[in-house]
């Protein structure tokens, strides 16, 4: 999408050097165009990235057996080491929530649910799980930092993050 918006700026700019559009007219629509296409991005988001949108769902199904975590106002802090892992719902509300899957067992396909609002969320993964993200940040932020190659034959962690003036962390 960025690139999409920076390649009509420049096109405005190129047709401004050229005399057939005015300088003052690009920089009065500059703003209003680069709103409504991150506004656009943010509507048909689901769309663009199908594939990992429609796994998640799928994996959503099964919402009923997740761990939940929740912190508000203060700090939640989980360790699956040695565990199998199937799932959890992550929500921090003015607080923080960590969970640690460095030592987990994840034997198939996983999904995590991240919201933070006014918050933060870290999440530390294991090494052999392939990571996929898919984040809707709303002055926030997610960012993972995780350096996985993909593999087929590994599980896939689904990492589905919300970040309302908050942010989450993939480590």
């Amino acid at each position: 999408m960025w690139s999409f918006i920076w390649l009509t700026i420049g096109i405005a700019l190129l047709l401004c050097a050229q005399n057939i559009l005015s300088f003052k007219i690009i920089g009065k629509l500059i703003f209003p165009f680069i709103l409504v296409m991150v506004g656009i991005s943010i509507i048909f988001k689901d769309t663009i990235d199908k594939k990992v949108g429609e796994k998640i769902r799928k994996l959503n199904t099964n919402k009923g057996e997740f761990e939940e975590f929740c912190a508000t106002f203060g700090e939640q802090k989980s360790n699956f080491a040695g565990q199998e892992f199937n799932g959890a719902n992550l929500d921090a509300v003015f607080g923080g929530v960590e969970l640690d899957l460095s030592k987990a067992i994840i034997k198939k396909d996983q999904i995590i649910n991240a919201n933070a609002i006014f918050g933060g969320i870290e999440i530390f993964v294991p090494t052999g799980v392939n990571i996929k993200v898919k984040s809707t940040p709303i002055f926030g932020g997610v960012s993972n930092k995780t350096r996985v190659e993909y593999n087929e034959n590994l599980p896939t962690l689904y990492i589905n993050g919300t970040a309302l003036f908050g942010g989450v962390e993939i480590k």
